[in-house]
């Protein structure tokens, strides 16, 4: 990624998926609303997608039910950024050729994932693969919901 203007291209080439909340948690260890999104907010299958060297730990279960969620980011050396993002979604698809060329967007009706990367851009490329594969889980929900009517 270049620039600022690059990354805004991207994400508006990405499907509507927008950052909600971001951390960088080599300074955010405090920070009471990250502690809060690890135990609180992520659920076992988003904890493990976006630090499976921690969650296939033997120690695991330990840091979650002790509340140490951060500290098994600080013994893992997990460092970088961790992102919410809203993904909106998306059906009423026209295609052409077999290929969606237009579809309607649900601004207040989003899903939620959640990506972890070590530096920006490689923060960037993971919203946009997680974007990209939860539209083409809408397209492929549209195609179903077309052929039982």
């Amino acid at each position: 990624m270049k620039n600022n203007q690059e990354a805004f291209d991207r994400f508006e080439q990405a499907y509507g998926a927008k950052i909600n909340k971001l951390y960088w948690i080599a300074g955010s260890l405090e920070n009471s609303d990250l502690k809060d999104l690890l135990h609180d907010d992520m659920d076992d299958s988003d904890f493990e997608k976006c630090f499976p060297a921690i969650y296939h730990s033997a120690h695991f279960n330990d840091y979650k039910d002790k509340h140490e969620l951060l500290d098994a980011l600080v013994d893992f050396r997990k460092f970088g950024l961790l992102a919410e993002v809203f993904i909106p979604e998306a059906e009423c698809f026209i295609y052409e050729n077999n290929k969606p060329v237009s579809w309607s967007i649900h601004e207040e009706t989003w899903r939620i994932e959640y990506v972890y990367a070590e530096t920006l851009s490689k923060l960037l490329l993971e919203i946009e693969k997680s974007a990209e594969k939860i539209f083409k889980e809408y397209i492929k929900a549209d195609r179903k919901k077309t052929q039982v009517k």
